[in-house]
């Protein structure tokens, strides 16, 4: 009994002791670093729950939860989650967020705010050095470096392309596409365009198509714009500018089929719209995907036009892992990663084609996915021509930001029901059925009252 009594004593003990040993290794094992991505919708490789199980590999935040188990031993949980514009990733910037995808303006913005951190300082702070940084497409920087914007070490590029004019190739007429943007005012009368065109709802992307139109129809003569670049012109937001913008748009609603943000493409693609003032990454993705019987093109007009970008930035006061952080911009870097995105969502990477192209993976993943590779790069949808000094920069409107936005809803509004008359019908309304309830009232219920009184 007493030696049952000792072994008993013992393997308790050595429990005891072993114990704290067993739960921190289980601890450890189920430890999970977090990452938190803010994307655009349906902008990065995913694979869908109902997705066929060979996309697996194309999932590209899967992915990098491997790579980033391989480089560091450690396993990560990817928290990825969307939103649709700049304006809402802006005002939700709250919490943990490791890292947003915002547009050059809002990039301007959120740094001018103190709100993002540089590259420099999260490679210091973390102990971790980009390496892939140099694959992208040097065209990016040196476009923002012309532009003024000061933003060169606060984002990395991911998707770049222009804004220009996606069309119905059976529909639309030579004329039309002579016009350049006036083929979103119908500027040669083809009647199958009225009430089948797409403006963007968006007052940066109307606007800029709104003032080339203006310089096209040299309704900018005698005027101090006259003689203004295109990088000038689309961001000047002066008071005369904008009422002339505001006109012109104003005009634009006689042929406008609606603003779109998806529905606009999904029409293109259907057949059951003609014209839409579209990127480019869109366009590439809708002439793709178009159904049968539809021919959908797209074209930069000669005049100009917007070259626009997306970038990864780390906000200042929500980062968390910095590290990891920057090991998902690299791994996004990487030409692998690129063209699987391009496949995926349409849009250009920011991934230079010479490092794609020099890459031997990367390579043969485009010949899996079935393209033609010299046809690829040379497609002018995907990869336009960026040596022209006719596309500028759109920066953020700063202080007439409110000025512009006030234009953009009158342009909306007009001719419509104002919304005072709403309220006044609605008050009438309400009065009227409040009277009504008071007869019938009246007329039904006081008379029993009065007889039972009686």
């Amino acid at each position: 009994m007493k030696r049952l009594t000792l072994a008993l004593i013992f393997v308790l003990a050595l429990t005891a002791a072993l114990f704290p040993a067993l739960s921190f290794g289980a601890v450890a094992d189920a430890a999970t670093e977090v990452l938190v991505v803010y994307n655009w919708e349906e902008y990065i490789s995913l694979r869908g729950e109902e997705d066929p199980d060979d996309l697996e590999e194309r999932d590209l935040v899967a992915g990098f939860q491997r790579y980033y188990k391989a480089m560091t031993g450690n396993s990560i949980e990817v928290r990825y989650t969307t939103f649709d514009t700049n304006e809402t990733m802006m005002e939700t910037l709250r919490g943990t967020i490791d890292l947003i995808c915002p547009s050059e303006y809002a990039i301007q913005r959120l740094k001018s705010q103190d709100k993002l951190m540089s590259l420099t300082e999260a490679q210091q702070r973390s102990g971790y050095t980009l390496q892939n940084k140099g694959n992208i497409n040097p065209v990016i920087y040196d476009r923002v470096e012309k532009a003024g914007m000061a933003i060169g070490d606060y984002f990395v590029p991911y998707m770049w392309g222009t804004l220009g004019i996606m069309y119905n190739a059976d529909v639309v007429t030579e004329a039309d596409l002579e016009a350049g943007y006036g083929i979103l005012w119908n500027a040669a009368g083809n009647p199958q365009l009225n009430k089948n065109i797409f403006l963007k709802d968006s007052i940066r992307d109307t606007y800029v198509a709104a003032v080339l139109y203006l310089k096209e129809q040299n309704r900018l003569e005698g005027t101090p714009y006259e003689d203004y670049t295109v990088q000038e012109l689309i961001n000047c937001t002066d008071t005369t500018m904008l009422s002339l913008a505001e006109n012109a748009l104003i005009e634009q609603k006689a042929v406008n089929k609606g603003y779109g943000v998806d529905n606009d493409k999904v029409e293109l693609m259907k057949g059951t719209a003609y014209v839409d003032l579209a990127w480019s990454g869109d366009a590439v993705y809708s002439i793709d995907e178009a159904e049968e019987g539809v021919n959908l093109d797209y074209f930069v007009p000669e005049v100009g036009g917007n070259i626009w970008f997306d970038g990864w930035a780390i906000p200042k006061d929500n980062a968390r892992n910095l590290k990891a952080a920057l090991m998902f911009i690299d791994y996004l870097c990487l030409p692998v990663s690129a063209v699987k995105n391009m496949d995926f969502i349409g849009y250009t990477s920011a991934v230079d084609a010479s490092a794609i192209l020099a890459d031997e993976e990367a390579v043969q993943l485009l010949a899996d996915y079935e393209y033609d590779v010299d046809e690829f790069f040379a497609d002018p949808v995907r990869y336009p021509d960026t040596s022209s000094e006719n596309l500028g920069v759109m920066q953020d409107f700063g202080a007439r930001n409110s000025a512009a936005n006030a234009m953009w809803e009158n342009v909306k509004a007009y001719g419509g029901t104002p919304w005072i008359l709403w309220v006044v019908v609605g008050v009438i309304a309400i009065v009227g059925l409040g009277l009504g309830v008071a007869f019938y009232f009246a007329g039904h219920y006081v008379p029993r009252l009065k007889k039972i009184k009686s």
